[in-house]
């Protein structure tokens, strides 16, 4: 599958529809950084489990609609594929440049959230390098600035200091995941069993 068609599946308006369909109130973007923080540990996240995960954190008990189930098993493999490709064109599933820069900023936070509840989730990470731990630590700092994007005005300076930030995350996450020479790479990670 093209790179092209693997983002397709990690668009923020596409996984929006399906949580209005379902009546889903949590985040898409929340939801995308909790999978891709999950697998930039290393940690083998196989389907079921991620769709248990998905369940947990939209808070729903099934879906109403297969399409529903669809989309988000194309968002995880894709995601997986992303990652894996070694061309580094993973992004975060955020509001598109056509959105308001803060609903931009907004979703950056949310997904930066999510990114580090993923990573918590999937276990402890001995033997960290300076480089993971400031990462981390610049991922709350995004997670904590929600209010701030919320209030974000609409200026080219602003446009311009989103976009690297967006750049920044976008590579930190990819850099984790290859630091930690993910065991889904070495084993299909739909029937992976889960190392913790």
């Amino acid at each position: 599958m093209s790179t092209e068609m693997l983002l397709d599946a990690l668009d923020f308006d596409l996984i929006a529809d399906v949580f209005v369909t379902e009546s889903i109130s949590a985040s898409p973007a929340e939801l995308h950084g909790q999978l891709c923080g999950y697998l930039a540990s290393g940690v083998a996240l196989p389907l079921e489990d991620w769709l248990a995960m998905v369940a947990e954190f939209c808070d729903i008990e099934g879906w109403k609609e297969d399409a529903s189930r669809d989309a988000i098993v194309e968002l995880y493999q894709s995601t997986i594929e992303l990652y894996r490709n070694g061309e580094y064109a993973l992004v975060p599933c955020m509001s598109d440049d056509d959105a308001p820069l803060s609903e931009r900023g907004t979703t950056l936070a949310q997904w930066a959230h999510g990114f580090l509840a993923g990573y918590g989730l999937s276990g402890h990470k001995p033997n960290l390098s300076d480089d993971a731990k400031q990462v981390l630590q610049d991922f709350a700092n995004i997670s904590a600035m929600q209010a701030d994007m919320e209030a974000l005005e609409e200026n080219n300076d602003n446009e311009t200091d989103l976009i690297e930030l967006v750049e920044y995350v976008r590579l930190s996450a990819m850099m984790l995941y290859s630091e930690h020479g993910s065991v889904a790479e070495k084993t299909d990670a739909s029937q992976a069993p889960l190392f913790h």
